[in-house]
């Protein structure tokens, strides 16, 4: 997404534009293709996703960002609102990537369906009784699921649908296939990867793609994703839409669970802050606190990346501030210029902060200037 900022206007074929995506895959590493070629670019390739989560907008031709998706890139709004702003307004029909064609038999069968939101409820409801039970396959979400909300079933006759259809006591071969082609297997499941990759739902490995269980994450609320929208991140309103994100709960726990799911991947960390701690003389980077208790080693490139447990990929954060860095409130420039998201902003502790640091000599500047580009 930031590619695309530095690049407005242009043509998604432009091989500037491929140039730097294959440095975005190296960089992080990733196995997607991202650069692919000029003739099956990225955004012709997957411009759906783009421009169906509001990051786009609606413009053939040539690469243009929503006020959205600016505020996205500029780290102004962080990876956890973002994902809870996409759980609460995903919404089919989709006002930008379906045809008016399509929206017209939505709206004259009055139908509506918020599908992250509907999973996330349909699962608890699954589990309330059983945390065993707790989960969905992709199979289960095209046979059943997908066409009961098609005749706005309610989450609790869907739920127990889903019941009667593991326990092989629900019929469903006359029921119509909502899901006929290959492709919509695929995009089916892509509903289950988001919330899996943000944290909300945990994929288990075995079985196929169509079987794989997608459980819902212990301790999560998920009443705290199922609120009221009044506004929309498609029209004028957008502004409005982050703002009710932003107050609701579900931004903070997206946080936590990722944070959490971090840690507990993490080995030898208890060396890692003692080595960093020591090498800041343990003071914090931002705020200059000395109390042992609350000072941590955060990594700058993380561990998940192929970052270090070396003091020239750590700094010794307070304990909040940490949290902050991690969640991308609190973003660090390799010149040493912070950078804070609204809310980070708009908080009257978080914007006393400093507008500049010295980041000390032993860190890598190459380390410092991934984080920026990717966290």
């Amino acid at each position: 997404l930031r590619v695309f900022a530095r690049h407005e206007g242009v043509a998604p074929a432009d091989p500037a534009i491929a140039a730097e995506l294959r440095i975005v895959q190296s960089e992080t590493r990733t196995s997607v293709d991202l650069a692919r070629t000029p003739e099956r670019n990225i955004i012709r390739n997957s411009g759906q996703y783009w421009k169906g989560t509001g990051l786009l907008v609606k413009q053939p031709g040539k690469i243009s960002l929503t006020s959205f998706g600016r505020s996205v890139a500029e780290g102004y709004i962080t990876q956890g609102e973002f994902a809870a702003i996409i759980v609460q307004q995903t919404v089919l029909p989709n006002p930008w990537t379906n045809s008016p064609e399509e929206i017209a038999k939505w709206k004259a069968a009055n139908l509506e369906i918020r599908p992250l939101q509907l999973i996330l409820e349909i699962i608890e409801i699954l589990g309330r009784d059983n945390a065993e039970s707790s989960y969905l396959t992709n199979n289960e979400l095209m046979r059943v699921v997908i066409p009961l909300a098609g005749i706005k079933a309610t989450s609790i006759d869907i739920a127990q649908k889903v019941f009667l259809f593991r326990d092989k006591k629900l019929d469903v071969s006359s029921w119509p296939d909502c899901v006929p082609a290959a492709n919509d297997h695929r995009l089916a499941r892509e509903f289950l990867l988001f919330l899996a990759n943000f944290g909300l739902l945990q994929l288990t490995a075995d079985g196929s793609n169509e079987e794989q269980r997608f459980y819902l994450k212990e301790l999560f609320d998920v009443k705290s994703a199922i609120i009221p929208v009044d506004a929309s991140i498609f029209d004028a309103s957008a502004e409005q839409a982050v703002d009710e994100v932003r107050h609701s709960p579900l931004p903070s726990i997206i946080e936590r669970q990722r944070t959490l799911t971090n840690v507990l991947r993490r080995s030898g960390q208890a060396q890692f802050r003692a080595k960093i701690v020591k090498a800041y003389n343990g003071s914090c980077l931002l705020t200059q606190e000395t109390i042992s208790d609350v000072l941590e080693a955060a990594h700058i490139v993380p561990v998940s990346h192929g970052g270090s447990d070396d003091d020239n990929n750590g700094f010794c954060l307070r304990v909040d501030i940490h949290r902050l860095f991690d969640s991308g409130n609190i973003r660090i420039k390799p010149t040493g210029e912070l950078l804070l998201s609204e809310i980070a902003a708009a908080s009257r502790n978080y914007s006393l902060l400093p507008n500049k640091i010295a980041i000390p000599s032993f860190v890598n500047p190459a380390n410092v200037a991934w984080r920026e580009k990717y966290c």
